[in-house]
């Protein structure tokens, strides 16, 4: 399970601090710690006093985190003092902490000061250039900027002077006047994205600094790149103040349980995450006029034969990325996988190919002189370097984009021309790739994937999914060559 750790101060009314982030964290599906960094004595209504803890107690608090259960993303909020802010930075620093979430607390909704004038400046020079991010409001980013902002330029000047001073991506949080919920992503000089959201029209808003960032960092915990932890996080703190809790007599508490078991607590699905990259590249097969031909049984045979040549070749080629897989297989169960894998290759899918070959009347020696084309090449060349070069998750999302790409794509022509499994000539490749033998082991490959990958950075997943797309991209060149038919040209 994925692990996120807050540093922040507590609420004894449970909507804000401590309370909040801990209750974000564990609807976002990671298990939540902390270390307290101030008690306080508030409500709805307002905080009525704050103790603060020794320094040298919150550092014991966070040695204690991170030299036993390491947290895969910190959130830091409500830190008053200059000496707090320095003790939690040296801590970041000395464990190396990844996935830092930077809420600049500054004053609480009910308009109580909640840190000291010296401790922004030390917030800023300590803290910032750690964060991975951080999410100011516009009062908070008006300090941190030394700007006026009124409008959505004045946003995108603050937010990138932030980043400018201090080095981190930046969400400038909307609303106060100035527009209706839309916040600003800042991750370059000239690198800006918009979350556009709806004002919610509630008074319980207790806390909703405090949650957008934990559920930020949550995200980030799980895997999830920085723009789609912020939209997962705008779209679960809508949730929570669109389900109108209502309690005490000033600014209430959101409902952050209003989604105990929904989707913002499923762990990440590696196999979702790959597909959505290549979400304008794989409804696109389908369409190609090849497999259209497959599909309603009008391509041209020839057309299939020199496909079916390539196509031997390319599984010749495949089964080899799965030995060198086999090398890099972390545990034995998946060496034999593979190894599994390769005995089915070799006698499901070739005796498929050589059932059709000796259909097409095709021969040994032509078999073997006839040499492979250019996409064929380039594809299966790009696939054994991810073998040689990289490790046991690189190699199955290598593997994977062919394998679930023909299981998706058999699936939809069976979906669209259920017939066409009886085809004379095509359906044995049809009922092959769309088969529950065939699709089972592709299941097993992807669970597989999302063991090997446990524990992956944002960026490692980001690789992920470029090799998955390259495939993907050479598989739609293997589609062209198939169409056009000549298995001498290049």
């Amino acid at each position: 399970m994925k692990t996120a750790l807050t540093i922040a101060g507590s609420d004894s009314s449970g909507g804000a601090g401590i309370q909040a982030d801990i209750k974000t964290m564990t609807m976002n599906g990671v298990y939540a710690m902390s270390a307290v960094t101030a008690l306080t004595a508030q409500n709805t209504l307002g905080v009525a006093g704050i103790m603060e803890v020794a320094p040298e107690f919150l550092r014991g608090q966070i040695d204690a985190v991170f030299t036993d259960i390491f947290p895969d993303a910190v959130k830091i909020g409500m830190v008053s003092s200059s000496g707090l802010i320095r003790e939690i930075a040296a801590a970041l620093r000395h464990y190396n902490a990844r996935n830092i979430v930077v809420d600049p607390v500054m004053v609480s909704t009910s308009g109580a000061r909640l840190i000291s004038e010296d401790a922004v400046k030390t917030l800023a020079e300590e803290l910032l250039p750690l964060a991975t991010v951080a999410t100011p409001n516009i009062p908070e980013a008006e300090i941190l900027s030394g700007m006026k902002i009124s409008s959505h330029d004045d946003m995108m000047r603050a937010a990138g002077k932030i980043y400018a001073d201090y080095g981190c991506a930046v969400l400038v949080k909307g609303g106060h006047d100035v527009n209706d919920a839309n916040d600003l992503l800042c991750t370059g000089q000239d690198s800006f994205t918009w979350f556009n959201g709806k004002r919610i029209d509630t008074r319980n808003t207790h806390g909703t600094g405090c949650t957008l960032s934990s559920a930020i960092a949550s995200n980030l915990a799980k895997g999830y790149g920085l723009d789609d932890s912020v939209r997962r996080a705008k779209e679960y703190i809508s949730g929570a103040l669109g389900a109108m809790l209502d309690l005490g007599h000033g600014s209430g508490p959101m409902n952050h349980s209003f989604n105990l078991t929904g989707k913002f607590s499923e762990k990440r699905d590696i196999v979702s995450f790959l597909m959505d990259s290549v979400s304008d590249i794989w409804p696109e097969y389908n369409n190609h006029p090849f497999v259209k031909g497959i599909e309603d049984g009008t391509l041209d045979p020839e057309k299939f034969r020199n496909y079916i040549i390539q196509d031997y070749h390319y599984l010749n080629e495949y089964s080899k990325v799965f030995a060198l897989g086999v090398t890099k297989a972390k545990s034995l169960y998946t060496m034999q996988l593979f190894s599994s894998v390769i005995q089915a290759i070799a006698h499901v899918e070739m005796d498929i190919h050589k059932g059709y070959m000796g259909r097409f009347g095709v021969s040994q020696e032509e078999l073997d002189s006839t040499p492979r084309k250019l996409p064929n090449l380039s594809y299966t060349s790009y696939m054994l370097r991810v073998a040689y070069d990289e490790g046991e998750p690189e190699v199955l999302a290598a593997i994977l984009s062919c394998a679930l790409s023909y299981e998706d794509i058999a699936k939809k022509i069976v979906e669209n021309n259920p017939d066409s499994v009886n085809h004379e000539l095509y359906g044995t490749w049809i009922r092959t790739y769309s088969g529950e033998e065939y699709c089972g082991l592709n299941r097993v490959l992807a669970s597989c994937l999302e063991c090997a990958s446990e524990g992956y950075t944002s960026e490692q997943m980001a690789h992920l999914a470029e090799i998955f797309r390259a495939c993907s991209l050479y598989e739609m060149g293997f589609w062209d060559m198939g169409w056009r038919n000549s298995c001498n040209d290049a």
